[in-house]
């Protein structure tokens, strides 16, 4: 189910000899050594798919958390986040070499801190898909049981404690165990630098020990039945109560059922633990690693599809538009209002330019309306001197 890339067997990188080349095969069929560069085109066409699958789960993990976390009318459970967290951390460990070369051999703490993890996120999200399917399991049985009166009300209220105690419990759950995991490998990869290593077209590091990979191989298994086991159970419950479930608004019917249908995946968990434990890794062809980088696109498909985290999105996206189209028309109405203030101050300082020449080149003239105030004018000034001149005689 969530087992995704734990089933590493590491034998394929013990043996580098051209026999052991010759034995890894594609999926198509191909030998390595017969097709060459076909061959090496092929791997890392499978490499960018390998790549894109790990993104989608990556981006389609954190747009359902962030909506969770951002939106009033989305709510979930914390086993939901839970489980929606680990696959964050499980697509970005398989990441950390996007943007290489499928030759590039990583330092050896970066390559150390990947191989770690990819063995330690299989634990980690099977571990939080086991906390998953018991949360919906106490839901259904909840559910399905006559309401509580008297006494057993009074119990369940006592027991409210109990529960948190319980939720806590399964929250942390994923972690412990993945922390385990996460000390055993690294301790194996700090023992040991040379078994640290990224394999001739490799998609990502991990250690030619094979004590990590078949013990997470186990450990995923053993939790992947459980769940298959709790699945039935559910599945059985919610037949028997069918029309109770169908018939009430309030029943969790939509969310079992998308846990049910993922729940589904457990079984080629299990079967592909198996199949990494007792085989050796020169029978694992790319296409196996396309099959196991689907778990978490499937994951944002199933439930990344639910109708309020859609509502919630739609929603978000139509806010968007509408923030984006009132910004540019406020921008546009400022870049108008501009022009038109720029065009009336320029309009402005050109009338007081001309008003400017105007008033600097006008002359005093003796026009004809003018020629009898100039004349009168000299005539008394003349009139004036001879007076004077004829008082001083």
């Amino acid at each position: 189910m969530y087992s995704s890339y734990i089933f590493r067997s590491d034998e394929y990188l013990s043996t580098t000899t051209p026999d052991a080349a010759s034995n890894w095969t594609d999926v198509i069929g191909s030998d390595v050594g017969d097709e060459g560069q076909t061959s090496s085109s092929s791997k890392h066409a499978f490499f960018l798919v390998f790549v894109i699958f790990q993104l989608i789960g990556l981006v389609g993990s954190i747009l359902m958390l962030l909506t969770v976390c951002i939106s009033k009318t989305v709510k979930r459970r914390w086993s939901w986040i839970n489980f929606v967290f680990t696959w964050i951390v499980s697509c970005t460990s398989y990441s950390l070499l996007v943007g290489g070369p499928m030759n590039w051999q990583p330092d050896y703490p970066l390559c150390l801190t990947q191989a770690a993890l990819v063995y330690t996120v299989p634990t980690l999200t099977a571990t939080a898909s086991l906390a998953l399917v018991i949360q919906v399991l106490i839901s259904v049985r909840a559910f399905a049981a006559p309401n509580p009166t008297g006494e057993a009300a009074t119990n369940d209220r006592r027991n409210a404690l109990l529960h948190r105690l319980y939720t806590l419990l399964m929250v942390s759950l994923p972690y412990v165990a993945g922390a385990g995991m996460f000390a055993v490998s690294l301790v194996i990869g700090l023992k040991d630098r040379e078994t640290v290593t990224r394999e001739p077209g490799g998609f990502y590091c991990n250690m030619l020990n094979p004590i990590p990979g078949k013990l997470s191989a186990v450990i995923v298994a053993v939790i992947m039945l459980i769940c298959l086991c709790l699945s039935i159970t559910i599945s059985i419950i919610l037949g028997r109560n069918w029309r109770a479930f169908s018939s009430d608004a309030h029943a969790p019917l939509a969310t079992v059922l998308r846990v049910l249908c993922f729940s589904a995946f457990s079984v080629v968990a299990v079967v592909l633990g198996l199949l990494f434990f007792f085989t050796p890794r020169g029978k694992h062809g790319p296409g196996l690693q396309i099959t196991l980088a689907i778990i978490p696109v499937a994951a944002v498909l199933v439930f990344g599809s639910q109708t309020d985290l859609v509502r919630s999105w739609k929603a978000g996206v139509q806010s968007c538009f509408h923030f984006v189209q009132e910004s540019f028309e406020m921008l546009f109405h400022l870049t108008a209002l501009s022009e038109r203030e720029q065009g009336r101050i320029e309009a402005e300082h050109r009338e007081s330019r001309l008003g400017g020449r105007r008033m600097r080149g006008r002359r005093p003239r003796c026009g004809p309306h003018c020629i009898g105030h100039t004349c009168n004018h000299s005539h008394s000034s003349q009139s004036s001197m001879i007076s004077l001149d004829t008082a001083l005689a």
